[in-house]
């Protein structure tokens, strides 16, 4: 066996204990990492709230209108997907306007395909093979300059299917599917950087494995928890997932 492919298998491994471990502690105590999970949420406060809801609204009112391209730009925006300052030293900046637009709305057509799909509503075979099929949409959004693209794409999809897709990140949401809490972060305290594969098709295989990771989740989760999150906040069931990860990352983080 070459040491390539021992390696390759050792990460597989730890990446599956990881999960597991993660997975199975979250569902034993699921109930204190939902509960106040929105209001961590809603912390972030001022635009990162206000342009969220006000896309989800425009994508209510009119799906890929002008006015729900123009908030998605302002919601990755306020979500971190644009840094000020020189394109030398940090890439992750969104595509000027015109590109950013014009690759979705090419894409319109096609997409409205997905609008019923839903995360609790498909068995995970049929929402595995719904995401597969997200790929050639997934590789013509030009949204960022970036090459790393699973985190700027899910959370451009999320808002466009919120039903559908979670917003997936490093810190929270690989970091909860890759690697055990006693790795989360260095000898000094601060959390391990999580790397991204190289190469466009690799990183949707990660976005596709990491949503039916969730849909996993999904489906072990009480149902009513994910309903009080829809009736108290308005939060769909991805997004309400997204905060309690978040939560169970600060919680355990913090023990």
């Amino acid at each position: 066996m070459s040491v390539n492919l021992r390696m390759l298998l050792i990460c597989d491994l730890n990446h599956k204990m990881a999960e597991h471990m993660n997975s199975d502690r979250f569902i034993a105590e699921q109930n204190a990492y939902f509960a106040r999970s929105y209001e961590q949420f809603a912390l972030f406060g001022g635009p990162c709230v206000y342009f969220h809801d006000e896309c989800l609204r425009a994508g209510r009112d009119a799906f890929l209108s002008m006015r729900h391209i123009e908030m998605l730009y302002a919601t990755l925006t306020a979500w971190g997907m644009h840094r000020m300052g020189d394109a030398e030293t940090t890439k992750t900046k969104l595509t000027e306007w015109r590109q950013f637009h014009g690759s979705i709305f090419a894409l319109a057509s096609g997409l409205e395909q997905f609008r019923p799909c839903s995360l609790l509503n498909m068995s995970e075979t049929d929402y595995s093979d719904a995401v597969l099929q997200l790929r050639p949409y997934y590789q013509a959004l030009e949204l960022s300059v970036s090459e790393a693209t699973i985190v700027v794409n899910s959370k451009a999809f999320h808002h466009l299917f919120p039903e559908f897709v979670p917003p997936i990140d490093r810190q929270y949401t690989i970091r909860f599917f890759t690697q055990v809490p006693e790795r989360w972060r260095d000898a000094k305290g601060k959390f391990r950087i999580i790397s991204l594969p190289p190469g466009i098709d690799a990183q949707f295989d990660l976005f596709h494995k990491t949503c039916v990771d969730i849909k996993r989740l999904a489906d072990r989760i009480d149902p009513a928890l994910l309903e009080n999150e829809r009736r108290l906040h308005g939060v769909m069931a991805p997004k309400a997932l997204d905060n309690a990860i978040v939560n169970y990352i600060r919680i355990v983080s913090g023990r």
